[in-house]
């Protein structure tokens, strides 16, 4: 019955949906910052620096690696951006000469016979190809509007992020206080759990990714592959989704390398294995550990799942939200054996 009322009266609930929409961009970018320096501020003012120039400090540090990021790599990536959508329609045609090529090779005439691939001689490649263009495109004036809406609250992130830094510390007594006394310790274990699965996975994921980005980025520039610096930002970023990342990010360079030869997409695509080996070998044992203990099976359960809830911000925060929830229920389920184990105890 209350589902049925509330189904009958969403459009009270649709100015806090509203209000919710608006902040949550702001304050999700705001906390990823938070936790990315928090540690330092926590740093500073061990030895003495007081917490409001610690923020500071903090500030102007962001400030010069954004002002060197605007004035020396924001040029490049400009210029290999509308290069690469200048030569969209000559990488197409090129595209499909060589996928005209692939079906007409004595390789791929030794499977003519399956009908797997039959279906596959013909299929009409130079529609998939204008379909995903179109797809892009479409695609690209949404991400150009989120870019647009960013820039909007961009001036609301300091000032959230400067009260996070400042005050995020007394959070977490103060939502304890609420509670009754007894519930209060197993609460501030919870709490301090949260915040440093949220603090590890964050701070890991960035120096990963950056790891990654230069890696590939050096990769890239051995081989001589055009708009390296772009196609290694997109790898970057793209490696914050977990085990389908790398993948994706990598699709970009092995089409690009693509229209140079064959060969250049299979360098590219051994430069993306390596890479990946000494990511998940190396480099995120060393930073992340294993403090999550999510099981790999259960991570592409979740990013399906988040991925059909909430599209590419679902995916990417699927996996910290996951690992807040089990910190819950684990800390539930243990709490309430305890009391359970208290009360017989005590009969």
């Amino acid at each position: 019955m209350i589902i049925w009322i509330a189904q009958h009266i969403g459009y009270i609930f649709q100015p806090i949906i509203i209000l919710i929409k608006t902040i949550f961009f702001p304050f999700v970018v705001a906390g990823f910052l938070y936790y990315l320096t928090i540690s330092i501020v926590d740093w500073l003012t061990h030895w003495k620096v007081p917490r409001t120039i610690a923020i500071i400090l903090i500030f102007v540090v962001v400030g010069l690696l954004l002002l060197f990021l605007i004035l020396y790599l924001a040029p490049i990536l400009q210029t290999q951006l509308t290069s690469l959508i200048a030569n969209i329609p000559r990488f197409i045609t090129e595209l499909n000469r060589r996928l005209q090529e692939w079906q007409e090779s004595t390789f791929f005439a030794e499977f003519e016979e399956f009908e797997f691939f039959q279906n596959l001689s013909g299929y009409d490649y130079a529609k998939l190809v204008d379909g995903v263009i179109a797809t892009i495109s479409q695609n690209l004036w949404t991400f150009l509007g989120s870019v647009a809406n960013f820039v909007m609250v961009a001036l609301t992130i300091p000032l959230i992020l400067f009260y996070m830094l400042k005050e995020g510390s007394q959070l977490t007594p103060r939502m304890v206080d609420l509670l009754p006394e007894q519930y209060q310790g197993e609460a501030r274990n919870v709490l301090a759990e949260m915040n440093e699965t949220i603090r590890l996975y964050i701070q890991g994921m960035v120096v990963v990714s950056l790891f990654i980005g230069v890696m590939v980025y050096i990769g890239y520039l051995i081989i001589g592959l055009d708009y390296a610096l772009l196609l290694a930002a997109i790898c970057m970023i793209t490696n914050f989704i977990p085990y389908f990342g790398p993948v994706i990010g990598t699709i970009p360079a092995v089409i690009v390398a693509l229209i140079a030869s064959p060969l250049k997409a299979i360098e590219v695509i051994v430069i993306m294995v390596i890479a990946n080996y000494v990511e998940n070998h190396l480099i995120a044992p060393l930073v992340l550990g294993k403090k999550l203990r999510i099981h790999p099976v259960t991570i592409i359960v979740v990013l399906l799942t988040a991925g059909s809830f909430g599209g590419l911000v679902g995916v990417i925060l699927g996996v910290p939200a996951y690992a807040i929830l089990k910190v819950i229920v684990t800390h539930t389920f243990s709490f309430t054996k305890r009391l359970i184990r208290e009360h017989r105890q005590a009969s």
